[in-house]
């Protein structure tokens, strides 16, 4: 296959591909791949928001106790390509069309034709290759949910996580906290460890202990007063837990809260995989993600911020409030099935002004839609669908006017800010 060929055949599957009651479909074709998931061990990770930033956290600190780490995630954030690393390094273009072909072949084996996901195609390259360059341990990241989720395919994890449960892919979950909590506690299996944020409420924590017992499973859930933050600045978040210090690479007190669970997944994997308390320290300083609280520029500031649903637009109205620029200038973008009223009206004491944009994804919630909500919520809008517009007039306010400027709202629209140079 070729480059062009490669996302060709991707461009045939669906987001979502035909809605599943089981795994049988996935579990027939990487049968026909010959199992790669059942030669390697993996770290699984699920939950609403914080996953992907555990995911980078335990990747920096593997790579730091020199293990080969592959890593699992999504969505991308600049390229196809950064959804499979190994040691944090993307699956170069002549791996991707190797497996590619090597999972089209095998797809037309199958009775599922076009069924498919696109996720499940990339979910099963992701495993050829870490099979075929012997990772030694895969940070798996789940894609919706948990329990029907592809990713749940694997048998023995060394540990699961699942990270903050919120409302997120309510019609595919459920409309409950509760329905959403039990898919996300679906990856924990029998007698594998398992670990719980403390940042969830006492339904998802009983629902997270009852799912312990049934599968004899150890639960671990950190303790919030154990952790105590020391300073939280745009270079990161330093704390003490359980008496040993630590920094964060990414700012906002939630990566400290992150942070908790990444610490107690370690120590609950250690009689299999040992892991330094230096590699532990290491890995939570070093891990940095697009888009998670990013500083563009400093003068002025302007932050990137790929939140997308309430939970984690309270996690940035946190570290807005610790910011004490003004005026604030937000640009802010969502999709359709976002709950982008109960978020615009989390972050409009915030805004001084609103920029709504919609042209980084087809399925963006109209930009006149979105401003009807900012406008509703008593806050200065000005509507430009044109992302290249709404970005010019943001740099323009400010080199005008000073303050502070935040894009945020989808990491589509993070992806797209990523990829063009600031005015």
């Amino acid at each position: 296959m070729t480059e062009k060929e490669v996302f060709e055949f991707l461009a045939q599957y669906g987001k979502s591909g035909k809605p599943q009651k089981d795994l049988s479909r996935i579990a027939s074709l990487l049968d026909i791949l010959d199992n790669p998931q059942d030669g390697l061990r993996f770290i699984h990770v699920a939950g609403t928001n914080g996953k992907g930033s555990v995911c980078e956290m335990l990747t920096e600190t593997l790579i730091a106790e020199g293990y080969r780490v592959g890593t699992f995630t999504s969505p991308f954030i600049i390229e196809y390509n950064d959804r499979i690393r190994i040691n944090g390094k993307n699956i170069p273009m002549h791996y991707l069309e190797r497996y590619a072909s090597i999972v089209k072949d095998a797809t037309e084996k199958t009775c599922y034709g076009f069924e498919f996901s696109q996720f499940e195609i990339t979910m099963c390259i992701a495993l050829l290759y870490f099979r075929e360059r012997a990772c030694d341990v895969v940070v798996w990241e789940t894609g919706v949910g948990g329990r029907l989720d592809c990713t749940n395919i694997v048998k023995n994890p060394l540990v699961s996580i699942i990270c903050s449960v919120s409302y997120d892919h309510t019609a595919i979950l459920g409309s409950t906290i509760e329905e959403i909590a039990n898919q996300k506690c679906g990856i924990i299996k029998e007698n594998c460890p398992a670990v719980l944020s403390f940042d969830n409420g006492k339904t998802v924590k009983d629902i997270f202990e009852r799912t312990c017992i049934t599968t004899q499973s150890e639960a671990n859930i950190p303790l919030e007063s154990a952790l105590c933050i020391v300073s939280d600045t745009l270079t990161g978040c330093e704390f003490v837990y359980k008496g040993r210090h630590y920094k964060t690479g990414m700012c906002g007190i939630h990566q400290a809260a992150n942070a908790t669970s990444v610490i107690e997944a370690v120590y609950a994997i250690r009689h299999s995989l040992f892991i330094s308390q230096k590699s532990l320290e290491k890995g939570i300083s070093r891990a940095r993600i697009p888009a998670r609280a990013q500083v563009l520029s400093k003068e002025p500031l302007i932050i990137l911020d790929g939140s997308h649903n309430p939970d984690g637009f309270g996690a940035l109205c946190h570290l807005l409030e610790t910011k004490t620029a003004s005026p604030r200038y937000i640009l802010v973008g969502m999709l359709e099935e976002k709950e982008s009223a109960t978020s615009v009206r989390q972050l409009a004491p915030l805004a001084d002004v609103f920029i709504t944009t919609d042209s980084f994804h087809p399925k963006a919630l109209s930009a006149y839609e979105l401003g009807r909500i900012t406008e509703g919520a008593n806050v200065n809008t000005i509507v430009l669908p044109k992302l290249d517009d709404a970005l010019n007039k943001l740099c323009e306010l400010l080199k005008v006017k000073g303050g502070m400027g935040v894009i945020c709202g989808s990491l589509y629209l993070a992806s797209e800010i990523l990829q063009k140079k600031l005015p």
